[in-house]
């Protein structure tokens, strides 16, 4: 055979290696194969004689790994996995990793877009794990329930800062389809404080009912925002309609009078909410903590302080607030993932105070690191830390029910029955009660 029949069959062979180096990596499972040209028996034979063994090939592209066999998934061939699983496809063993795999990727931290907040802490999360050695990086998009399930089937997301109420209300009925799933698909490293909702509209609308029928912008329809707001409206018996433009625009559109009114989760780090509305015209309404929504959410106030272009000095809003999670994403225990993530659990619990004890976001000074979210599971790791470093009795919470008992005692306080309630509400909150 010719050199030149060699060289036309090598080139051959890399056409499809060529084309799959230029798709997308953050969305590897929905993009199909592209198969190579037909190719004579006689040439491929003498480009599979030229080319390495496919287990000491391992082809990467932007941090993600192209599988070395088909692999199929929802009737599509999957090119890439992410580099998270240190080489090994589903279903092979450790032992079975080609040799020349690529390191694992850096870990990514998602964000939803629509959260100035959470945007905020992974930013700063990430760069203390960096500081710790740890290889993260922060990430934004869409982190709704269903956001994060397309996320686990592009494995573009390791962690993400969530708003709980979308994952827990996914869980309506214990008999639900796939209800369990995020239970196990999810667990929780760290509760983080709980983000106040702010409901910004006209002068002209003093009440949350006046929103029936009315335009009311929830950022992107993906977003943790849209599906807190589906949550909260629906559970108050409120049909408005939903636009879905970005921040920005949706202000500039409530301005001209084009939109009633703009629901932000996470607005108290937003420089566009911090820029706008110093004009008067527009207000925060307030959103009552109906029975319905007491699962879901907790009672919070907004001041001045908190917006000052939309609350007067003495004035206060009564609002409701959502709490907030570092999630491992498709996590469970014994898993790939959470094996990969322990190190990093370990090094987050073990210097929090190091990393967050001087920050100037308040959101960080408010993490109890043992504090429980009901009826959700914690990661692992966390837990075995936790379980490895229990301190003393909370000696302020026990001072806390003394004091609550003898004024239930002197009548000048809620029912003794009703300051253990409240007694064991905060112990569960602080993660002391068992």
């Amino acid at each position: 055979m010719t050199r030149t029949t060699l060289r036309i069959a090598a080139a051959l062979t890399l056409l499809p290696l060529a084309h799959a180096a230029g798709a997308t990596p953050m969305q590897p499972q929905e993009t199909p194969a592209q198969e190579a040209p037909p190719q004579p028996q006689a040439a491929q034979a003498s480009a599979d004689a030229a080319s390495p063994p496919p287990h000491r090939r391992a082809v990467v592209h932007n941090g993600m790994v192209r599988y070395d066999k088909p692999i199929f998934h929802n009737g599509h061939r999957v090119l890439w996995h992410g580099a998270w699983r240190d080489g090994v496809s589903s279903g092979e063993s450790a032992s079975a990793k080609p040799v020349g795999s690529a390191k694992p990727r850096d870990l990514l931290i998602l964000a939803d877009r629509a959260d100035a907040s959470a945007t905020r802490m992974a930013d700063e999360l990430a760069s203390a794990m960096q500081i710790g050695g740890e290889p993260v990086r922060a990430v934004s998009g869409d982190a709704s329930a269903t956001a994060l399930d397309k996320a686990v089937n592009a494995d573009s997301a390791d962690l993400a800062i969530v708003a709980m109420d979308g994952l827990l209300d996914s869980r309506k009925s214990p008999t639900e389809t796939g209800a369990a799933d995020w239970r196990e698909r999810a667990p929780y490293l760290v509760r983080l404080a709980s983000e106040p909702i702010a409901l910004i509209a006209r002068r002209s609308i003093a009440d949350i009912g006046q929103l029936a029928g009315h335009k009311v912008n929830v950022d992107t329809a993906g977003s943790a925002n849209a599906a807190s707001a589906a949550i909260v409206f629906s559970r108050l018996n409120i049909a408005p309609t939903w636009t879905n433009d970005p921040l920005l625009l949706a202000l500039a559109r409530l301005a001209r009078g084009e939109i009633d009114a703009i629901f932000v989760v996470g607005g108290d780090d937003s420089r566009a909410l911090a820029d706008f509305g110093k004009d008067g015209r527009f207000h925060i309404l307030a959103i009552p903590y109906a029975p319905a929504l007491q699962a879901l959410y907790c009672p919070m106030r907004l001041t001045a302080r908190d917006q000052p272009s939309f609350i007067g000095v003495d004035e206060k809003i009564d609002t409701i607030g959502v709490t907030t999670a570092l999630v491992a994403i498709d996590a469970p225990p014994n898993s790939p993932r959470a094996e990969r993530l322990a190190p990093l659990a370990h090094l987050l619990l073990a210097k929090f105070d190091q990393f967050f004890g001087a920050s100037g976001n308040f959101n960080w000074k408010g993490v109890n690191l043992a504090a429980q979210i009901a009826d959700w599971p914690r990661f692992g790791a966390t837990q075995a830390w936790l379980d490895e470093n229990k301190g003393a009795p909370n000696a302020a919470l026990e001072t806390f029910r003394s004091l609550a008992q003898i004024a239930a005692a002197a009548s000048e306080g809620p029912s003794g029955a009703d300051a253990d309630r409240l007694y064991e509400s905060l112990m569960q909150w602080s993660g002391t009660a068992k």
